[in-house]
């Protein structure tokens, strides 16, 4: 029996009991109902709670996943994942669409659409799950894609430290959605492609490699904006590379951004 299992029998069993005391007539030497002090109680427990998932950590389920290619020619790969470390990178084999090692595991979903195979990627879930309490609930991913494919690749991220290098694959659209997370993006060093950076309270780092030409679109809320400006000069709201139009290795980019850091460098 897992840990939020037994936290969440301890309070039915703690919920039902106080009110099965009130409705027989037991009262507190003060006079007030047992029900009244669920709420002291519930916020003590959580407090011991947090603490042994701090001091008493155990050890967490680490499972090594592959995802066959199915022999698609293209990937579109959604990804959810919550608190915790991403990292993604180039490095599995050509019969693969992905392989990697996964704390907590994975639950995925692998479908081919014609040549294309479609993939939805996020964490186990744990029913009735504290999501912010003890060591469990740390996800740890570590993604090896195929970079000999074309692949769409849409994150949609938690409270978490992610890198992302792309450097030597084939990204055709790049969709990030993030909230107080911390995240470096390595960008594809080839292709004319697409990137949609939206992100709320986070500090964001994108590598243009050397040889890629840009144009960057910005819209800011309480932003700090860096970027190299030798590389990307400004025109109005746009940065842009001069050879952004004619280059044949490209990233049109978009960020959408609230209080945030952010370099492009």
């Amino acid at each position: 029996m897992g840990r939020n299992q037994l936290v969440w029998g301890a309070a039915l069993l703690l919920i039902g009991g106080l009110m099965l005391a009130s409705e027989m007539g037991v009262r507190l030497p003060n006079g007030t109902s047992p029900t009244d002090l669920f709420w002291p109680i519930a916020l003590l427990g959580a407090g011991v709670w947090v603490l042994v998932g701090v001091f008493f950590r155990g050890q967490v389920e680490m499972e090594n996943i592959s995802i066959d290619l199915q022999g698609a020619s293209s990937a579109n790969v959604k990804i959810n994942h919550g608190a915790g470390e991403l990292k993604i990178h180039s490095g599995a084999n050509v019969n693969e669409l992905a392989h990697g090692s996964f704390s907590g595991g994975l639950d995925h979903k692998a479908n081919r659409d014609g040549d294309r195979l479609e993939v939805k990627m996020r964490p186990v879930n744990d029913f009735m799950k504290f999501p912010f309490f003890g060591a469990n609930s740390q996800i740890n991913w570590d993604l090896a894609l195929n970079a000999n494919i074309p692949i769409a690749l849409d994150l949609n991220l938690g409270a978490n430290k992610s890198v992302i290098d792309l450097t030597d694959m084939n990204i055709t659209d790049l969709d990030l959605d993030t909230g107080a997370s911390d995240t470096k993006i390595i960008l594809p060093a080839g292709g004319r492609f697409r990137a949609d950076l939206d992100l709320g309270a986070a500090s964001l780092e994108v590598i243009v490699p050397e040889g890629l030409s840009a144009r960057i679109r910005t819209s800011m809320g309480a932003a700090d904006f860096k970027i190299n400006e030798s590389r990307f000069p400004r025109n109005g709201s746009v940065y842009q590379s001069p050879d952004f139009n004619s280059a044949e290795n490209a990233v049109d980019m978009t960020i959408d951004a609230g209080a945030a850091s952010i370099r492009v460098i």
